[in-house]
């Protein structure tokens, strides 16, 4: 089954080049059966990631409209060979050289026709046809009043492909990105989130709107002890944080230039597979026997239907202690876990996360 390993239209940010690293990631999650591309992009990390597990459930998140300028590659490639038709009136195969006045009304002439027949426009493909290299217009509206001061001649002849098979096998939702993070369905052991969020300096031309610190610093307490793949760079604040990352697994890209700027930067994969740690299994079993032995009933509340209950519940003489096992460097608590400790400390029960024997003796003195 074909392999894709550059998205089928122009998406600015869309992990070209990262397929072996990718691949190598994805080996480290055998036992994930539901992988989510949180931020979509051009939907190329789930084609990949579906190609590669076909035995996993893989959910791309359409968060830039990325399907509709699939859906509308017939009329995309007519528009192109008009464009192109006009670009070689510039002299045939030249590159950045300045588009001259005449050329480009006759290209918003074109553009203006093909949006009133359609009634659409793929705005950032033709955006990488004609104007400097990283700059977007999202309407048509806003192209036609705005002079742009870069215009290049980059247009290749050839039609853009149709990607028949692209989004086989994907579940297509198209979400706010923290909803993933908050359903029941996703918070579990076997879910592995593939996390390729805007970069601070991100306009919001090539993106649906660009992450602030406070949404990164959400995505950051979002994450919390689930597996993620993360990618970022060195001009980010987050590859620095590393708490957040502990027990994570590092891979450096060369680096990569930066087409606004031309700067150059390391760029990153950061993934973490979370199992049930062995020390936090540990732990369990040494707490529930130094409380049996003291008289206490122990209940291991699994398969209750209710994510993130806590791992046991302790009775003793009308006393009910609730306990949710926590070793150092293991990550922090999922939004259900607390949720759950919460909520039964509001009822006035004792619930409680442990991370020594220590502590566990103190509770249950």
């Amino acid at each position: 089954m074909m392999i894709y390993k550059k998205a089928p239209l122009p998406f600015r940010g869309q992990k070209m080049g990262w397929f072996e690293e990718f691949k190598t990631m994805l080996e480290a999650f055998p036992d994930c059966t539901t992988i989510i591309d949180v931020f979509g992009g051009s939907g190329l990390l789930a084609h990949q990631a579906r190609r590669l597990r076909p035995d996993a459930r893989v959910v791309w998140n359409d968060f830039d409209n990325y399907k509709e300028r699939l859906a509308r590659i017939p009329e995309t490639n007519e528009l192109k060979i008009k464009i192109a038709a006009l670009l070689q009136e510039m002299g045939g195969g030249q590159k950045k050289k300045k588009i001259p006045p005449e050329i480009i009304t006759s290209i918003k002439q074109v553009l203006r026709d093909h949006t009133q027949k359609f009634g659409y426009l793929d705005c950032i493909t033709v955006s990488s046809w004609i104007l400097f290299s990283g700059n977007y217009f999202k309407t048509w509206e806003e192209f036609e009043k705005e002079e742009k001061d870069f215009w290049y001649h980059r247009l290749l002849s050839a039609p853009y492909p149709a990607p028949d098979t692209y989004l086989n096998g994907l579940t297509v939702v198209r979400e706010d990105w923290r909803v993933f993070f908050t359903d029941p369905v996703y918070d579990t052991n076997r879910t592995l989130f593939l996390l390729d969020p805007p970069y601070f300096f991100t306009d919001d031309y090539s993106y649906e709107g660009a992450m602030t610190y406070q949404d990164q610093s959400d995505l950051l307490d979002l994450m919390g002890s689930r597996n993620y793949c993360y990618f970022t760079n060195s001009n980010s604040a987050l590859v620095f944080h590393i708490r957040e990352f502990e027990g994570a697994t590092r891979i450096i890209k060369k680096k990569a230039g930066i087409s606004f700027s031309q700067k150059k930067l390391d760029e990153f994969i950061i993934y973490r597979h979370i199992t049930m740690n062995q020390k936090e299994k540990e732990l369990e079993t040494e707490c529930t026997r130094y409380a049996r032995e003291r008289g206490w009933l122990s209940i291991k509340l699994e398969n209750t239907g209710h994510t993130g209950i806590p791992d046991r519940l302790y009775l003793k003489d009308g006393k009910a202690i609730f306990v949710e096992f926590k070793t150092p460097g293991s990550g922090r608590l999922s939004v259900f876990q607390s949720h759950w400790l919460e909520r039964l400390t509001r009822e006035q029960f004792t619930a409680r996360t442990v991370w020594t024997m220590e502590e566990f003796k103190e509770l249950i003195k």
